[in-house]
């Protein structure tokens, strides 16, 4: 079968890529850099250059394909231009939505993120839950409308859509940025990390990367047009995922708590620092504001209707851990 994917050179693209190629397929990657993509050294690939904000590139790569699995979008903690967010994550999941009708392609798996719930303020975050409180940033904004667009899409030209949304996704990385939360890991297990977010007690959820994967493939295969599936692992607080960490590494480290008012502060800094200088900020005051919050959240409807896995946590860091000291 002929399947295409963009974000294919991100981490969980990368991952998604490799086992459709493992299955036999014929993978059709979107890609604004034909050098990064030649990383993506797997049976069956056929590179085409360009991105999700050019339906012309679109209609390219996408002719001959019964699937698509759409992944590309703009996750930045900060762009100068915040219409970046709506362009990329809004109008690049319409084209090539537009792009899958006019191309009778058979079923679409759309990557969206367990944030746009928001935080689990009153119960636990499925998907049925209902925001309770404003979105936090651009990024969360623009995956909402996005969502929006494809529920249109379904309603009226009857395309086969479903809608993955993962939460924190850590683990072993083919290629592609790691996740923030293996980057994590990696400054524990390696860097001396000691820092604990604000009090350590808030929590929450850890999706494994191999999970992830197997998710928006199962979704393919068995996900009903027009629904959404939250990819999730294990609701843990940062002073338990620590403490799992330092069991599994044998790392044995106070941790020193940092307030939500200092991370403020020192995003504050860097967010100065983009604007006036240029620097892309690690976090911004909008993405510190998050870690206020509980996001406890529930994957049992993909595991009901998907056979969705999860591996347990200490599990999943043990196999990250060992991953990133076999890479070093």
């Amino acid at each position: 079968m002929k399947i295409m994917v963009t974000g294919s050179t991100g981490s969980i693209g990368a991952h998604l890529v490799k086992v459709l190629s493992e299955q036999g397929h014929t993978v059709h990657v979107l890609a604004r850099s034909l050098e990064k993509a030649k990383n993506l050294n797997f049976k069956n690939i056929i590179s085409f250059k360009g991105d999700i904000t050019d339906k012309a590139s679109i209609d390219a790569a996408i002719k001959g394909c019964q699937q698509v699995y759409h992944l590309a979008a703009f996750a930045k903690v900060w762009a100068k231009d915040t219409g970046t967010f709506y362009r990329i994550n809004v109008e690049g999941t319409e084209n090539i939505l537009k792009s899958a009708v006019e191309n009778k392609v058979e079923k679409v798996v759309v990557t969206s993120t367990a944030g746009i719930y928001g935080p689990s303020l009153t119960s636990i975050v499925n998907e049925r839950k209902i925001r309770e409180i404003d979105f936090f940033n651009e990024y969360e904004g623009s995956k909402t409308y996005a969502e929006s667009r494809i529920k249109d899409y379904v309603n009226l030209y009857g395309l086969n859509v479903v809608i993955v949304s993962p939460t924190r996704v850590y683990g072993p990385f083919i290629f592609g940025e790691p996740s923030s939360t293996t980057l994590l890991i990696n400054k524990f297990v390696n860097q001396g990390w000691r820092i604990l977010p604000g009090t350590g007690k808030e929590i929450g959820n850890y999706a494994f990367m191999e999970d992830v994967v197997e998710g928006h493939i199962l979704a393919m295969e068995k996900g009903k047009s027009g629904e959404t599936y939250i990819l999730g692992g294990e609701n843990c607080s940062y002073n338990d995922f620590f403490k799992i960490l330092r069991n599994v590494s044998g790392i044995k480290r106070n941790m020193i708590k940092v307030p939500i008012w200092i991370q403020i502060f020192i995003a504050r800094f860097q967010l100065f620092m983009a604007i006036w200088f240029g620097k892309e900020p690690a976090i911004t005051p909008k993405w510190i504001a998050k870690g206020k919050y509980n996001w406890e959240v529930s994957s049992d409807k993909a595991v009901q209707d998907l056979s969705y896995k999860i591996t347990p946590l200490n599990e999943g860091l043990k196999k990250t851990m060992t991953y990133i000291n076999s890479i070093r």
